[in-house]
């Protein structure tokens, strides 16, 4: 345990004499507000399309409610992607929200599973 802490100690040291890895000092960004994190996981127009049409196309079968939750995961990977090219072509309002694309795709999981509901019962419905 002792030698643990030694090289904890250790490392902590070279890390403050270095200035950080390599000798390039890191760069600290302010937090992504979960405020970000929710709206773009639950508004997402990419996740919503795929969530919503992949939903109603199951409940015009009326027996696969269980395949909501792939219908909600295909729509938080369309929602990622939709996020990482938008960050690619270098949009200035997804400047903050691309640092926290691995929380938002695990929100818009589960945001997503709602737009497949509601597809499902949309799906459904009687005309």
């Amino acid at each position: 345990m002792a030698d643990i802490a030694t090289l904890a100690v250790g490392l902590l040291q070279a890390a403050k004499t270095v200035g950080g890895i390599g000798g390039v000092a890191p760069v600290l960004l302010p937090d992504v507000p979960l405020w970000t994190v929710a709206g773009f996981a639950a508004l997402n127009p990419a996740s919503i399309a795929v969530a919503f049409f992949l939903g109603k196309k199951l409940g015009q079968k009326q027996d696969q409610f269980g395949k909501i939750l792939i219908a909600a995961f295909a729509g938080a990977i369309a929602g990622a992607a939709l996020l990482w090219f938008g960050t690619l072509f270098r949009l200035s309002f997804l400047a903050t929200a691309g640092r926290a694309a691995g929380g938002i795709f695990a929100a818009g999981c589960i945001a997503s599973i709602g737009w497949a509901w509601l597809g499902y019962f949309f799906g459904t419905s009687k005309k």
